[in-house]
C-alpha cells in the first residue's frame, strides 16, 4: 500500500533535516570549530537567552536532562559557557556565553548560514519566501490532539 501524501511529506521533512544536520556536523568538523552539532545548538541557544538554565534547554531541545548537563559541562570546560553568580533565592544556576564561546558562537553561526545556504540554492526567492510561509504555519500549529 503506498504512503499517504501526508506521510510522503512528513519522510521529506525528515530527510531535510537529516541531511542539515549532517551537512552541519560535517561544517563543523572541517572548520575544526570544536563542537559537535548538538553542542553547537545548546551553545546558540545560550548565546540567543542569556541568563537561561539548563532546565530551558531540556525544554526547548527536547533533550533528557542528563544529555544536556553534559553538554553544558562540555561547553563550560572549553570555556565557550560560564554559570552566572547564584543570586539570593535563585533555585537555578543560570547561563552564559562566554568571550571565547561568542567567538565560537559567530563561526558556527556562519557555518549554519552557509549550510542553509547550500540547502536552499535551488530555489527561487519567491519559492524561499513562500516555503517559509508554510513552514513556519505548521510550526505554530497547535499539537493535534488525538
Amino acid at each position: 500500500m503506498p504512503a499517504s501524501r501526508d506521510i510522503e511529506i512528513l519522510n521529506l521533512v525528515n530527510a531535510i533535516v537529516h541531511q542539515a544536520t549532517a551537512r552541519m556536523q560535517r561544517s563543523l568538523r572541517e572548520a575544526e570549530v570544536g563542537l559537535a552539532a548538538m553542542e553547537a545548538r545548546t551553545l546558540r541557544f545560550i548565546a540567543r537567552h542569556p541568563a537561561c538554565t539548563q532546565n530551558d534547554i531540556v525544554r526547548e531541545s527536547g533533550r533528557d536532562k542528563a544529555q544536556v548537563a553534559r553538554i553544558v559541562k562540555t561547553l563550560i570546560e572549553r570555556d565557550n559557557v560560564r554559570r552566572l553568580p547564584d543570586e539570593a533565592g535563585q533555585k537555578r544556576q543560570r547561563l552564559a556565553v562566554t568571550a571565547s564561546g561568542e567567538s565560537t558562537h559567530e563561526t558556527a553561526e556562519g557555518l549554519r548560514a552557509a549550510v542553509a545556504r547550500d540547502l536552499l540554492a535551488d530555489l527561487s526567492a519567491a519559492e524561499r519566501a513562500q516555503l517559509h510561509k508554510l513552514l513556519a504555519r505548521m510550526a505554530q500549529a497547535p499539537p493535534d490532539p488525538s
